[in-house]
């Protein structure tokens, strides 16, 4: 059996809601957040995913800062790194404990 990385997904609402689901599947992590803004958001192919600047701003919360500065990397080759957007996404989002190294992240690729 090959191993596979965790499908990692964002729920909009509180840990706390009663509503929120409590059986879930294997392989699947999921994130509670306050609600998304709209600019945080993007619709690819019908699905509903983060924007690329707040997955950005999520991986830094799963991953060591060379990790973190290939990802960034990757986006800008791609054309998906808009550092604009990503100042605005970064002032929406909640404290955590990885934002100081995404802030050095920020600032090497600014």
């Amino acid at each position: 059996m090959s191993h596979r990385e965790p499908i990692h997904v964002t729920v909009p609402c509180s840990a706390d809601d009663p509503r929120a689901p409590r059986d879930v599947p294997e392989g699947v992590v999921i994130h509670y957040v306050p609600e998304l803004h709209p600019d945080d958001v993007s619709v690819v192919k019908g699905v509903r995913t983060t924007s690329p600047s707040r997955t950005l701003i999520d991986l830094a919360e799963v991953m060591d800062v060379t990790e973190l500065r290939e990802c960034f990397a990757n986006a800008r080759d791609l054309g998906l790194l808009d550092l604009e957007e990503l100042a605005a996404a970064r002032a929406r989002v909640e404290w955590r404990p990885s934002l100081a190294m995404l802030d050095e992240v920020i600032a090497e690729f600014s």
